[in-house]
């Protein structure tokens, strides 16, 4: 009797240790075996590829079996929130291509489903970059506070997405009507962060970001010369992305120019993006966010065609616009077989 008891004393002492700190090394296991093997493995292959739809479900997908491993994979989220919460971007700027046309029309029942939509679909958006941004922030440290010691390459990588997420999280959720929550100072946050890393090793990105911080803030204030400089700082940044193959800040600039309202300098970015893809050949090993470049300037694109049009860019005519003098941009009849 004595020695059963002993042995289930025993066992409850087992299944305790087992669900408590047995459980956290096991985890702490699994997920520390995850970021070795994406670094070695996922993250070349993800970087590497022109399929930026596989991107987007390995956003999604590989979410439920990453995230309850932090904070052991907290390195790996922001990699994939950058994804995830691209495709709930694309679905809100999906969504708003709708209302434009409805508004079009003045079917007014339809651009009220269709803004309701762009929201919901924001509102997510800026919830699954501020996650990634959270994630960040506990592998790292607050931004601001010191500049973290990257282990590699990819941990450097890890912290830019991170911060680049956060920045989108802040303005997706204040344009949305602030219904996540993204605190008011992440973006001096984020400023601060992207000090810690080298703008010439990420494609021109880091100093991108604070040159269209400028450009916004000066044209508000009517600060000319600042405003000079910041655009004069962002095409510098572009052209040396361009140099390397990814043309990530490219977009920054037809954002940044969208956001002004100046349609042709838009339209010149969106010409000279698409020239830049004809004569200078993505870097092999990161053709991903070349394309997500390409894929965000084409969303700029739809929307200013579907403003002027009602439809999207023509098939394969990415660069041209309707008002073209020099060749017709109608839409031809084969577009319809």
């Amino acid at each position: 009797m004595f020695r059963s008891r002993s042995l289930l004393g025993l066992s409850v002492l087992c299944v305790a240790f087992l669900t408590s700190g047995c459980s956290n090394m096991v985890r702490n296991m699994a997920g520390s075996g995850m970021v070795s093997f994406g670094n070695n493995y996922i993250t070349p292959w993800f970087m590497a590829s022109e399929d930026t739809d596989v991107m987007c479900a390995m956003g999604e997908g590989m979410a439920a079996m990453t995230f309850p491993l932090e904070p052991a994979t907290d390195v790996m989220v922001p990699m994939l929130t950058l994804a995830s919460g691209m495709c709930a971007d694309e679905r809100s700027k999906e969504e708003e291509l709708r209302y434009i046309r409805a508004m079009r029309k003045n079917d007014t029942e339809t651009a009220q489903d269709a803004r309701t939509m762009q929201k919901r679909w924001a509102e997510v958006a800026a919830r699954r970059q501020y996650f990634g941004y959270q994630a960040t922030v506990r592998h790292f440290g607050e931004p601001g506070d010191k500049c973290p010691d990257f282990d590699d390459r990819n941990d450097e990588m890890s912290y830019l997405f991170g911060l680049l997420g956060g920045l989108q999280a802040f303005q997706t959720d204040l344009a949305n009507g602030g219904t996540v929550g993204v605190p008011m100072d992440t973006m001096p946050k984020v400023f601060k962060g992207l000090e810690c890393v080298k703008s010439d090793e990420f494609w021109g990105m880091p100093e991108a970001v604070m040159a269209a911080a400028t450009i916004m803030k000066s044209n508000i204030g009517g600060d000319k010369e600042n405003l000079a400089a910041g655009v004069a700082t962002l095409k510098k940044a572009s052209a040396f992305g361009e140099s390397q193959g990814v043309r990530m800040v490219q977009l920054m600039e037809a954002t940044v120019y969208t956001s002004l309202g100046d349609e042709e300098k838009t339209k010149a970015v969106i010409r000279e993006h698409v020239a830049s893809k004809k004569k200078i050949p993505p870097n092999p090993e990161l053709k991903l966010l070349d394309e997500m470049a390409t894929r965000g300037i084409k969303l700029i694109s739809d929307k200013m065609w579907t403003q002027a049009t009602g439809q999207r860019t023509p098939f394969n005519a990415l660069g041209t616009f309707w008002d073209d003098k020099s060749e017709s941009t109608g839409l031809d009849i084969d577009d319809l077989l």
